[in-house]
């Protein structure tokens, strides 16, 4: 189908076939287009015959990004700005690698004293590592310990892991 064709379908949710229901907040979707993007949808679709999916762990907003991502394979720069940490960690959870890729490029070529520390506990969180931005945060962090030890997000990490 044409980009344009499956971005009506995201937009009006015309012949869909599943909810998803994110923190109270329902998206229509298609389970093909989902399935065929995402290996994890794919399983879920597979096993799930009531056709509602509850998703508590991702942030309704992002859901809606991720979705939107599916179907037409592109998000604008606001949403990378605002959005671009957020959708990683739901990336991973989903396998979707080209999303995960563009958001890591975006979070590298962003990545500032005040983020540093936050893209570095994201990454230890994710099932599947991105060395690529790992490797980027630590080179940042050894460029400019002062710096980053100089930010609330430093701050908030020493006292939330002490024996760290």
């Amino acid at each position: 189908m044409a980009t344009s064709t499956l971005e009506r379908l995201f937009e009006d949710g015309q012949l869909s076939d599943v909810t998803l229901s994110v923190h109270g907040r329902q998206f229509q979707a298609h389970k093909c287009i989902l399935s065929s993007s995402s290996k994890v949808f794919e399983a879920e679709f597979k096993y799930n015959v009531s056709n509602q999916v509850v998703i508590e762990d991702i942030q309704p907003g992002v859901f809606h990004q991720l979705l939107r991502f599916i179907y037409t394979g592109r998000l604008t720069s606001a949403t990378m700005e605002t959005m671009a940490a957020r959708l990683f960690a739901a990336t991973d959870k989903y396998l979707l690698d080209q999303l995960k890729s563009e958001c890591e490029s975006h979070l590298r070529h962003q990545m500032s004293a005040e983020n540093c520390m936050e893209l570095l506990l994201l990454i230890i969180d994710q099932i599947h590592p991105a060395d690529n931005l790992k490797q980027s945060a630590v080179d940042f962090f050894r460029r400019y310990p002062r710096e980053v030890m100089a930010t609330d997000g430093w701050k908030k990490t020493r006292q939330q892991n002490p024996n760290h």
